[in-house]
């Protein structure tokens, strides 16, 4: 089998039997519409896909790393990418029907960019700390997008590499470049090419303290990989602000966001208190515990 032309990665830290296998049946069937696509499932539990029909399938890898965090996975499914382009998206992310073009017309339309990324919708709409956690995170790729903010690098949810950007790193993956270091670099050097066909919607639910919990860990997360130093950007109204300012003018007048405006500003005290464990303490354990 010649060298695929583009890899398309996805991410699963779901327990079996969770939304991992609707999204890698959407992705096989977009694929097919790619010349040498191939798909690659890093799987954190071990038991995220048919053993059969994953052997059986010439446009599926699995890399399956019990017990890895995200950051863990995305780094070995990339290293096992041959492609010239390398696409993510995560195992609760329900990729639009045309998502693969969409990324290689965008490449090739932009052939300075050395990344590319587009909206994401939030597929989780019934409870208001939904969309808190939602906008919390991609506020900065909620449609309309501000394409000029210069606040959020956007998510990994949904955005693709020239491969010339992730080998520019030199050497093994380490857990977290990608997200930590690959992306904002070329972030601030207005590398990333923002295609407005390139959607994902988003679904996630984890209810109200786990909500909680998991931006405590992933602020702890962040800093604590990155080690970064402790300054003013971990108080919360700081964050609040970078969140709010992310987002299109029209995005912040809409009834989501400003109905879930209380909700953030508490998500975001999570999220600052996590940034100073991990700057004091190192992520510890907060890594595995996202999903």
């Amino acid at each position: 089998m010649c060298d695929p032309v583009a890899e398309f990665v996805n991410v699963s830290k779901r327990y079996p039997g969770g939304l991992l296998r609707p999204p890698v049946v959407a992705l096989n069937d977009v694929t097919l519409r790619v010349p040498r696509g191939e798909i690659i499932v890093g799987d954190g539990h071990g038991a995220g896909l048919d053993a059969s029909n994953a052997a059986g399938s010439e446009l599926l890898s699995w890399v399956r790393v019990p017990g890895a965090s995200v950051f863990e996975l995305r780094a070995r499914a990339v290293e096992r990418a041959r492609g010239e382009i390398i696409a993510l998206t995560e195992d609760h992310c329900i990729v639009g029907q045309d998502w693969c073009q969409q990324i290689l017309e965008a490449f090739a339309a932009n052939p300075s960019a050395m990344a590319v990324t587009g909206p994401v919708l939030n597929g989780s709409v019934d409870h208001l700390i939904d969309w808190a956690n939602f906008l919390h995170s991609f506020g900065s790729v909620f449609p309309p997008v501000n394409k000029g903010q210069r606040e959020r690098v956007p998510p990994a949810a949904n955005v693709a590499f020239r491969r010339s950007a992730i080998d520019a790193a030199g050497g093994p993956l380490p857990a977290g470049r990608i997200e930590l270091e690959i992306s904002p670099q070329l972030f601030r050097d207005e590398r990333f090419y923002v295609h407005e066909g390139i959607t994902v919607t988003h679904v996630q639910s984890h209810g109200f303290w786990r909500t909680l919990r998991a931006h405590f860990d992933n602020g702890r997360s962040t800093t604590g990989l990155s080690r970064v130093p402790l300054s003013s950007r971990q108080a919360p109204w700081n964050l609040f602000r970078g969140c709010l300012r992310s987002m299109s003018s029209e995005a912040r007048r809409s009834a989501p966001v400003r109905a879930a405006l209380p909700l953030m500003f508490l998500l975001s005290c999570c999220h600052a208190a996590g940034e100073v464990a991990g700057i004091v303490a190192g992520p510890g354990r907060s890594p595995e515990k996202l999903r």
